[in-house]
C-alpha cells in the first residue's frame, strides 16, 4: 500500500470539495445576483466551475485506488505527469494571485505527495 497516494487522494478530494462549495457561495451566487449575465452564460460558468471540481474529485478516486493497491505498480509515468500538472497549477496560482489565493498550497501539496508516492 502506498500511504502517500492516500494522502494525495485526501488532498485532491478536499481541494475539489472546497472549490465546489466556496466557488458556489463566494463567486457564482453573488455573480448571479449582481450582474446582468444571461441565464445561459451563467449556466455555462457554473458548469465550467463545477467541472473542475469533478476532475479534482475524480483524481482523488484514482489516488485512493493507487493508495489502496487496487491499481498501480510498475511504470509511474502517468502519475508523474499528473503531479506535474498539479505543480504547474500551484505555481500559476501562486504567481497570478501574488500569493493571496491559498489554492497554490493545495496544488503543490498534491504534486509533491503524488511524486513522492512514485519513488
Amino acid at each position: 500500500m502506498k500511504e502517500l497516494f492516500l494522502v494525495t487522494g485526501a488532498l485532491a478530494a478536499l481541494g475539489g470539495l472546497t472549490h465546489a462549495y466556496l466557488g458556489e457561495r463566494m463567486i457564482l451566487i453573488p455573480l448571479r445576483r449582481q450582474s446582468d449575465l444571461r441565464r445561459r452564460h451563467h449556466a455555462m460558468l457554473r458548469f465550467t466551475w463545477h467541472f473542475f471540481s469533478i476532475v479534482m474529485l475524480s483524481l482523488a478516486v484514482v489516488f485512493f485506488a493507487l493508495g489502496s493497491g487496487v491499481v498501480g505498480g510498475g511504470d509511474w509515468t502517468v502519475v508523474r505527469v499528473i503531479a506535474g500538472y498539479f505543480a504547474v497549477f500551484g505555481v500559476l496560482v501562486l504567481v497570478l494571485s501574488r500569493g493571496r489565493h491559498f489554492a497554490w498550497l493545495g496544488g503543490l501539496a498534491v504534486a509533491v505527495t503524488a511524486w513522492l508516492g512514485t519513488l
